[in-house]
């Protein structure tokens, strides 16, 4: 009987178990690409389907340098111009459909489409949520969750913070629900009730065991060991009121939260920066301060993105 198909449609697809594995291999390519080695052995002649229907700048180029990286290569779609999607003569599961023959793997970004729905439905090759639907940036999490577990030791026991646009932010609603597994303590400042967790994310996190602590800034930039700036601008069909409503309630990272954050704390701020009201979510001072992490933090999605292409495809290393 044949090996059953994975897929990563959400970060819930995956059990504790399959994150350390993907963990383990990520390490294994980490350490490898560092000491100059090269890992196009474990996928030549493998082809992924990057399948971006909405805008994408640093996910769609790394799952493609992932795949390459691996000794394979890709095609696939940056937006829908000049497509039958575009037109409205095909539906977004009849394009994926369409093409899933010409691949061995496919990645996806869109809006709003359901990507489980279309797994569950037996699709023919492993799926990867590449932000696809209104909830998860899942492969973004998973690297978050990587990285921060190799630059801690440890997230048993660890604090990580949120601040911001949290129900707007994809990549943290993915990071609540995969870093869930390894018993963090959460807090959260979504800055008005409005942008807080939403509910059903809260309670997945609760049954895994950890708390989520929703309080203002101030109560707890002194006590995480890693705070997460979300990205500044809301997800398509949020109420204007409330955007207008959080701008006025938020205030920017400056140099007064870099002088509360403890000296060994992990900063991230996620991109885009940008805000609706023109300001950033971040002040200049905070990208010298050496405790900034993003990019270092970005760079791990490479390694992530090619420990989950092997695994998916069961290939053993």
């Amino acid at each position: 009987m044949g090996k059953i198909m994975k897929h990563f449609t959400q970060t819930k697809d995956f059990s504790k178990e399959d994150y350390l594995e993907i963990f383990r291999r990520a390490q294994i390519i980490e350490d490898g690409i560092k000491q100059g080695k090269e890992f196009t052995h474990l996928c030549p002649g493998k082809v992924m389907a990057t399948m971006f229907l909405q805008e994408s700048t640093r996910t769609s180029a790394s799952v493609q340098s992932a795949i390459i990286k691996l000794g394979g290569g890709w095609f696939g779609m940056s937006g829908i111009k000049g497509t039958y999607l575009e037109s409205g003569e095909e539906s977004v599961e009849d394009t994926l459909k369409g093409v899933a023959p010409l691949c061995d793997i496919m990645a996806v970004r869109h809006k709003d489409f359901d990507l489980s729905a279309l797994a569950a439905k037996g699709f023919r090759v492993p799926l990867i949520n590449a932000m696809c639907g209104r909830e998860e940036h899942s492969i973004g999490a998973m690297a978050y969750c990587y990285f921060l577990r190799r630059k801690l030791g440890t997230l048993a026991g660890k604090k990580i913070g949120f601040y911001g646009l949290i129900k707007s932010s994809r990549p943290a609603k993915a990071m609540a629900r995969a870093m869930s597994h390894f018993g963090v303590i959460f807090y959260e400042d979504a800055v008005i009730p409005e942008f807080q967790l939403p509910k059903n994310i809260f309670q997945e996190v609760a049954q895994n065991g950890c708390q989520y602590i929703q309080t203002k800034l101030d109560n707890f930039i002194g006590e995480v060991d890693c705070l997460i700036v979300t990205e500044g601008l809301p997800q398509a069909g949020e109420d204007p009121k409330v955007m207008e409503k959080f701008n006025q309630n938020f205030s920017p990272i400056s140099q007064k939260e870099l002088d509360l954050l403890k000296r060994d704390a992990i900063l991230i701020i996620d991109e885009p920066r940008a805000m609706s009201d023109g300001r950033s979510v971040a002040m200049p001072e905070v990208d010298s301060d050496k405790r900034e992490s993003t990019k270092e933090a970005l760079e791990s999605i490479i390694y992530t993105n090619m420990a989950l292409i092997t695994y998916l495809l069961n290939i053993k290393f």
